[in-house]
């Protein structure tokens, strides 16, 4: 590479450090999906623990310790 090149990507703006995602509101997700679980309607939230337990037993096993 010769030193114009070289000029040219050190002269190039840099991306800031954080990201949209970093700078933006810090979501909990599973605080979210516990608190969701909690006062969900007990119908509604047994049907979505029955169908997480066919995708991921031990995330389901866990949620149910998590929301007792």
């Amino acid at each position: 590479m010769n030193s114009k090149n070289k000029d040219h990507i050190q002269n190039e703006p840099q991306a800031p450090q954080n990201g949209p995602l970093e700078t933006g509101v810090k979501i909990d997700g599973l605080q979210q999906v516990i608190e969701l679980l909690k006062y969900a309607d007990p119908a509604f939230r047994e049907s979505l623990l029955k169908r997480l337990t066919h995708r991921d037993p031990q995330l389901a096993k866990s949620l149910r310790k998590m929301i007792k």
